[in-house]
């Protein structure tokens, strides 16, 4: 998108001055709203997400702990048993090769928080289509609001579910139990209303309550559509994967966001591969399962529907019955199936992992890992290895910048460690700084750049204006809530005179892919980036001279702690304050890390390796 530049804002503030336009603060309204939740109900909510990270941790519990061969064969048996032996066939050779990826875990995590939020939309889904239903009065006020929760972009969910939930599966979970319980409500209602209205009728005729009319005769008869909603809630809980890894929640779409931050194909392609095995074995099964249930369903419910019927014979009955006794008892073996998996399971984890539980007594450090920012990532990996060979149980989770902040302010991260001033985390500082603890900088030389292909025919920004046209009279950039972003639209771009440039803003991953693009193909470009970057190894560029200083001096990356971390771990907290890291040690550490050829979710070989041949450095961190 074009960035407007301060001067024609201005202009458009004085014309508005002129003929004022009424602005709602619509969002404003809500945002009191949601303000008013979390002082008001904050209780209700932190119970709701003690039983969602409880179910959720239960279940990644019950399907990483075993050994991942025991899984498979489970879980292809199930499909065996409900479906054909193809998709049992399939589903051994696709989850096989999911391991085989190293995807392994990610894919569990993954259908555990598929599951849970599944279950729970269904459990709300069914019982309201089965309201609107009965109710014309209902249905209209139902619709609109599945109208709005299947419209509205599924990223908007993620905002009042951080500042309800914190960050972690569980604002994952409820973004998916709010995007996908649409369709369950919708299919449950529309299979209700679609039942033949005589055999409904008829069994009123024969004294049948409201109850056993619901019971035995509509909802068996509609659960082919409900099963179809049951399948479609799965498909969109699924869909939020990649979404819900932005706020902390585990499973395949960490590695997706990854592969975007570092336009890194291989692992996008192998973790969206993962993605593809795993809907199309959820989609098969639980396709296979409606079917099954809706097929055993019917004998039963024209023998529950007898009054309603008084045509059918008894040998239509027994003919009716015997076609249906197949299927019933197929459907039968599937449930017997799976609860034999579930228990075998519970001894397999038992005797591979012990019960679930924390860690053993063991110090539990939780990093924010902000995605993109590889000099955080470096440093979070590198402190990971060096504290759990102090003892420590480190989790490093993958967030966006709000969520980062926000995690910590409230708690649930100890430490940030990516977090640039005076100007490009300014207002994320500025909106939680009172509620962390300022642990000093670590690194003083980073630095925002605009940076151009090493042969292009310019060296400085005073030089960009008159010769814009060699660059498309364009300036690519990263997320529009960026402090570089800012920045250039503030400082750079009125200073330097580019207002007839054109200023795209997207992501810093279409950015990196832009300049990946036009380095390749021998083009020019100039974008927006930032010392230290990984980019500046893997493509030809350089930095433009800012001979006015529009960019700012060198800034500082700090860290930062939540409150009450001193009190917790005074020598923890000591060793993080403490804690400096040059510009060039940092720049081995990541090519080290990320020119090393891991698959991008797991640096701690590289890391173990640096940290050897820096030895020196690496026990100064704990001195």
């Amino acid at each position: 998108m074009t960035v407007v530049h301060p001067t024609v804002l201005a202009a458009a503030a004085q014309a508005a001055d002129a003929d004022p336009i009424v602005r709602i603060p619509l969002g404003d309204w809500v945002a009191a709203f949601i303000d008013w939740l979390t002082n008001t109900l904050g209780w209700l909510f932190a119970g709701i997400g003690a039983v969602f990270e409880g179910l959720y941790d239960g279940l990644e519990w019950l399907l990483v702990t075993p050994p991942f061969w025991v899984v498979i064969l489970l879980l292809s048996a199930l499909a065996w048993r409900v479906a054909t032996w193809r998709l049992g066939l399939f589903s051994l050779v696709g989850l096989l090769l999911v391991h085989g990826l190293n995807q392994w875990t990610n894919a569990m995590d993954t259908l555990a928080l598929v599951i849970v939020a599944s279950l729970v939309a269904i459990v709300i889904a069914v019982p309201l289509g089965v309201l609107a239903a009965k109710s014309d009065t209902a249905s209209k006020v139902i619709r609109p609001i599945l109208d709005f929760m299947q419209t509205m972009p599924a990223f908007v969910y993620l905002i009042p579910a951080i500042i309800l939930f914190s960050v972690g599966v569980v604002p994952g979970i409820v973004a998916a139990i709010i995007f996908a319980m649409a369709p369950g409500v919708r299919l449950t209602e529309l299979g209700i209303r679609g039942v033949d209205e005589e055999v409904v009728e008829a069994g009123r005729s024969f004294g049948a309550s409201p109850w056993r009319i619901l019971k035995q005769i509509q909802l068996p008869l509609a659960l082919p559509s409900i099963m179809a909603g049951v399948n479609q809630v799965i498909m969109l809980s699924l869909s939020m994967v990649v979404i819900a890894a932005m706020v902390g929640a585990a499973g395949l779409g960490a590695p997706v966001v990854q592969s975007l931050s570092r336009v890194d194909v291989a692992l996008g392609f192998e973790a969206g591969l993962s993605v593809v095995i795993l809907a199309v074995y959820l989609d098969r099964v639980t396709s296979a399962l409606g079917r099954l249930a809706a097929t055993s369903a019917s004998p039963e419910t024209a023998a529950a529907a007898d009054d309603a019927d008084a045509a059918q014979t008894g040998r239509e009955r027994v003919a009716a019955e015997e076609q249906g006794r197949r299927p019933r008892r197929r459907g039968r073996r599937g449930l017997l199936t799976a609860l034999a998996g579930v228990a075998v399971l519970v001894v397999a984890s038992v005797l591979s992992g012990g019960l679930p539980g924390g860690a053993g007594g063991q110090r539990t450090v939780r990093i924010a890992v902000m995605n993109g920012w590889d000099e955080g990532v470096a440093a979070s990996w590198l402190w990971k290895e060096q504290l759990e060979e102090h003892g420590y149980r480190v989790e490093l989770t993958g967030v966006d910048p709000a969520a980062a902040y926000t995690g910590v302010a409230q708690g649930d991260f100890d430490v940030v460690l990516d977090s640039w001033l005076p100007e490009t985390h300014r207002d994320y500082i500025e909106q939680y700084g009172d509620r962390m603890v300022d642990l000093g900088a670590w690194n003083d030389e980073a630095k925002l750049t605009i940076a151009v292909n090493a042969d292009a025919p310019i060296t400085s920004l005073d030089e960009l204006a008159t010769n814009a046209d060699a660059f498309g009279d364009r300036i690519v950039g990263i997320e529009p809530g960026a402090g570089l972003t800012r920045i250039t639209n503030e400082q750079v771009i009125p200073d330097y005179g580019l207002e007839e440039m054109t200023y795209t803003t997207s992501s810093t991953t279409a950015m990196l892919t832009e300049l990946k693009n036009a380095t390749q193909k021998g083009q020019n470009i100039v974008v927006t980036l930032w010392k230290p970057h990984w980019a500046y190894d893997a493509f030809p560029i350089r930095d433009l001279e800012d001979p006015k200083g529009a960019l700012g001096e060198a800034e500082s990356i700090h860290s930062f702690a939540r409150i009450g971390l001193e009190d917790d771990d005074p020598e923890l907290f000591g060793w993080l304050r403490s804690f400096r890291m040059d510009t060039a040690t940092l720049s081995s550490l990541e090519n080290a890390m990320f020119n090393s050829g891991v698959d991008g979710t797991d640096y701690a070989e590289p890391v173990r390796r640096w940290s050897e041949e820096h030895a020196d450095y690496v026990a100064s961190l704990t001195d």
